[in-house]
């Protein structure tokens, strides 16, 4: 920053008390309208939760991680079981294995349905709020229905999952998805065509693969640059079912700036993101087979795990989460754990992205990354 520019800027900060600041914080350097600096500080949410896992069993772990980002808790789960499941070698169920996809992608779901709606209001097209919200209850309804909460859903567990698919279930689920799908085309012409949400979102925080690679990104952060990023297909999971669909990859590949992607195709990725979550749902459910919904030796194996460590991945609602875990023989807690959430990249990606943005718009590039707090302050 030039000298005289210097003389003009303020810094100031946006968050932790603001409303569109969810836990977290941002000192910015104003000159005038415009932010020339941006330094995002991290650590106004965090919980210590790779320490807390130090001193939990491997069937309490997950717990730690669902909450870590309830919105979905489905996914949030699963890095660290499959981490459990690794080390212990538990057979997983055909059964779970469709299960737990199923529900997998409808946390995916649910989740954008809560992004939609929050960003939505951020840029003050609060009928787009509250429409996918109502939406959302379905979904949060089939969850109460199978684990007995709205969130906290405790449903994987290590050799497989907790709770059975029922009647009840079954059309709980299949009416979230006829709901969801009757009214996507309506959502997608609300926003998309909307000479607001265009205006504020079209050639805002624009950035190419390159740059989305060198920060860590993934998930629709990359996926919206054309790259067909993702770990359903790239490292497919033994332990789910994803092998049992005909399913691609979702990705913008806009003609005006290719290799690129600007907060426009961030939102139209996401709806990409839904399509083809209820495409996978919809070709599952009919492959349920039957059987045993855990593996009956898993609870006996994972009581006490050997020495070793493992590497679990999901694809996430926002990219790629990770957990390592690192055990001692007869271990009856995790020695180390180490959490990758996928929005410490894009929250720290901020630096790079803000400065030359006008004040008005810092909310626009922020929310078009989609982050969540519980993801980097782990």
């Amino acid at each position: 920053m030039s000298p005289d520019i210097r003389d003009e800027a303020v810094e100031m900060w946006f968050g932790p008390q603001h409303v569109s600041a969810h836990g977290w914080a941002a000192k910015l350097t104003v000159v005038g309208d415009f932010i020339v600096e941006c330094d995002p500080h991290a650590g106004y949410f965090h919980r210590s939760a790779e320490k807390v896992l130090e001193f939990r069993t491997f069937k309490q772990g997950p717990l730690v991680l669902e909450r870590m980002c309830m919105l979905e808790a489905f996914l949030a789960e699963y890095p660290y079981i499959s981490a459990v499941e690794q080390i212990a070698g538990v057979e997983v169920p055909e059964r779970a294995k469709v299960l737990r996809t199923i529900m997998m992608e409808a946390s995916r779901i649910h989740s954008l349905q809560f992004w939609w709606g929050q960003f939505s209001a951020e840029l003050g097209l609060f009928a787009m709020t509250l429409w996918p919200w109502v939406d959302r209850e379905f979904f949060l309804d089939t969850f109460e229905e199978l684990t007995g909460s709205r969130h906290a859903v405790s449903f994987s567990t290590p050799g497989g999952v907790r709770y059975d698919f029922n009647e009840k279930v079954l059309k709980k689920l299949d009416r979230a998805l006829q709901r969801l799908e009757q009214h996507l085309p309506k959502f997608k012409d609300m926003l998309l065509r909307s000479p607001t949400f265009r205006m504020r979102t079209k050639g805002i925080a624009l950035f190419s693969y390159e740059d989305a690679l060198r920060w860590g990104l993934s998930g629709p952060n990359i996926k919206a640059c054309g790259v067909p990023m993702d770990l359903r297909k790239d490292w497919p999971d033994l332990n789910l079912a994803y092998d049992l669909v005909d399913w691609e990859v979702p990705v913008v590949d806009n003609p005006d700036h290719p290799g690129q992607s600007d907060a426009y195709d961030r939102m139209v990725q996401r709806f990409l993101e839904v399509e083809t979550s209820i495409n996978i749902i919809r070709q599952l459910l009919p492959q349920i087979p039957e059987g045993p919904i855990v593996d009956p030796k898993a609870r006996a194996k994972t009581n006490r795990l050997p020495a070793g460590e493992a590497y679990g991945r999901v694809e996430g609602t926002r990219g790629v989460t990770t957990v390592w875990l690192k055990t001692t023989e007869k271990a009856q807690t995790p020695y180390r754990a180490k959490i990758r959430g996928p929005c410490f990249a894009s929250y720290y990606s901020l630096k790079h992205l803000v400065p030359g943005s006008t004040f008005a718009d810092f909310i626009v590039v922020f929310g078009s990354l989609d982050p969540y707090p519980g993801w980097w302050d782990r």
